[in-house]
This record gives C-alpha cells, sequence and structure tokens, in this order.
C-alpha cells in the first residue's frame, strides 16, 4: 500500500468520477481505474459500485474513505509543516559532546540542512562541563551533552543512551583475551575511562566497593578520542560506549572484554536556555531524539550482526 493508490482512491470517491480524478491528479482515465484495481485486490475488498451514472462506496469503501481522509490531510500537514520550517531563518550556537560527533551528529546535520534550509548551525566540540557553561553564559544557544541535571534556569530533554564496554588493544593485553575480565582485574589494572565525577566512574567505584575491591589506578580523560587513542596504545583497559569505536572493532585495533562487572549506560541530553529562538530549539531538540534513537538502532544492529564480544 502506498500514498498514491490512497491518494487515487480518495479522489475518485470524493469528486464521485474517474475522469474528474484524473485531472485533479494529473493523470489519465484508463491509468486511475488500473490504479483502483489494483489498490482493491492489494486490500482484497470492493471499495467502489461502478454504475453507468455513478460511483458509490461499499460499506468497506466506506470505511477505507475515512482512513484515506485522515491520511491526506496527514500529507497536507506535512507539507505545510516543512513549508513553514523551510521559511525559518536563524543561526545555532550548537555545543556537542564528542562522543555524539562520533556516531550519530552527522545524521542530524544532514536533516537540519533539509528541514530547515536556512538555519544555520556553528558547531563547538567540547567536553560537558564547558558546554554546559557556556549555555548557561549565553555563549551557546543549546548543546548535546551528558546527562548531569540542570543547576540553572535551562531546559533539559532527553536524547539517547550508550552502553558501556571494556576494551583493549588485542596486542598489547593478550592475557585477557581468552576468559572473563574480572572484578579483581579491574582493581589491579590501569583503567582509562572518563573523570571521577562522572557517573560512569562512580559506578565503577561503588561496584568495586559493594564487592569490597579497592579502587583501580585509573587515567581520566573527558575527551574519548583521548580515551581511544590511550585504550589503541595499550596504556589499560578503556571503559568506552562500544557503538563509538565501530571502525575500531572491526579492524580488530580494539576488541571487547566480557566482564562480570556491567556498568549503567551513559546518558546524553539537550539543553537550552528558554528566549531567543524558541521555536526552533524546540524544533532542533525533538528532530535531534529522532534522529539519535534512529542512528543508534542502525549501529546497534551492525554491532550485533558483527558479533564483536
Amino acid at each position: 500500500m502506498n500514498f498514491k493508490s490512497i491518494e487515487n482512491f480518495y479522489w475518485v470517491a470524493r469528486l464521485n468520477s474517474f475522469n474528474k480524478a484524473a485531472v485533479k491528479l494529473n493523470t489519465t482515465q484508463p491509468a486511475v481505474s488500473q490504479r483502483l484495481n489494483s489498490f482493491e485486490q492489494e486490500l482484497g475488498v470492493k471499495l467502489l459500485e461502478r454504475t453507468s451514472r455513478s460511483l458509490q462506496l461499499t460499506d468497506k469503501g466506506k470505511v477505507v474513505y475515512e482512513y484515506a481522509e485522515k491520511y491526506i490531510q496527514l500529507n497536507q500537514d506535512l507539507l505545510k509543516a516543512l513549508s513553514e520550517n523551510k521559511a525559518i531563518q536563524a543561526t545555532i550556537r550548537l555545543g556537542v559532546a564528542e562522543t555524539i560527533v562520533h556516531t550519530w551528529l552527522v545524521d542530524f546535520i544532514e536533516q537540519v540542512q533539509l528541514e530547515f534550509p536556512q538555519v544555520t548551525i556553528d558547531i563547538v566540540i567540547n567536553i560537558t562541563p564547558v558546554l554546559k557553561q557556556a549555555v548557561q553564559s549565553g555563549e551557546l544557544d543549546m548543546a548535546f551533552l551528558l546527562e548531569s541535571g540542570c543547576d540553572f534556569d535551562c531546559i533539559e530533554l532527553p536524547l539517547c543512551e550508550f552502553q558501556h564496554s571494556f576494551l583493549i588493544a588485542p596486542r598489547f593485553h593478550k592475557r585477557f583475551m581468552s576468559r572473563q575480565l574480572s572484578l579483581k582485574d579491574i582493581s589491579q589494572t590501569t583503567i582509562l575511562t572518563y573523570p571521577k565525577t562522572t557517573y560512569p566512574y562512580v559506578d565503577l567505584k561503588k561496584q568495586l566497593t559493594l564487592h569490597q575491591f579497592k579502587e583501580p589506578k585509573t587515567i581520566t580523560s573527558y575527551s574519548l578520542a583521548t580515551l581511544i587513542k590511550m585504550t589503541e596504545e595499550g596504556m589499560g583497559i578503556g571503559i568506552i560506549p562500544h557503538l563509538s569505536v565501530i571502525h575500531e572493532l572491526r579492524e580488530r585495533r580494539l576488541q571487547i572484554l566480557p566482564a562480570e562487572l556491567t556498568l549503567k549506560p551513559f546518558r546524553f541530553s539537550c539543553i537550552y536556555v528558554a528566549g531567543k529562538d524558541d521555536l526552533v530549539k524546540q524544533q532542533l531538540s525533538k528532530m535531534a531524539y529522532q534522529i539519535a534513537q534512529q542512528s543508534l538502532r542502525k549501529l546497534n544492529n551492525q554491532f550485533d550482526g558483527d558479533h564483536y564480544v
């Protein structure tokens, strides 16, 4: 079932004429008739009773007509909304955390260009504390960052979450290759992760303490690229969102270690301060959520299909 078939049936029924529907749809009467026949065959029901003088909707046809009418209206509303979006002019200074850059930022920007062609996005990539401060001070209009709660008057909306994995460079840590990473291993190995104030680190420390293991030696950074590079160089075991390193996993530069410990997911949100360009920021935040969910589903399918664990 496609939109053209629904539209074809709707106008035949509404105008009560194949010829008038053909004129409306800028096609021929035989083409309209053929499309309607195909539509009826696809649905497995007769929609119209044809006589020499008129067309009458069948009982099933009346049901389909009601839905077709709603479908046509939704399509018109969508086109109107897109038309309105294309008229919006604005420059949005957007701060973005690095994990999002590595996963779905490009998809988001492409969609913005499609739906808001006159909106300019100025991108600033930085760590979450800096982005948060920049939104508060007005240097940025909005930011996609690590969820941490607003300690100032702002709007915060959820975007996505990333599951962490324990990652190694195979050539440097062969002793872990054939077994599960234990809590003891984690406590006795250098861990490469986010700073001690972030909840991935807090969660790691809490779970180790709960099982009476000491806090591991760590090298921390807010920079995802830095964590990935240090892990590849064999400086320790990286705690990194695995969807951000699918390329490295595919090339076997990194490998996931099965572990006794499962960390809580890394959550990201969109924040902005109400004021100038509110409508644009609201629409962009909704778009970001939709793009994030679509992109992460796609990345998860790639990850599951390639069996990296």
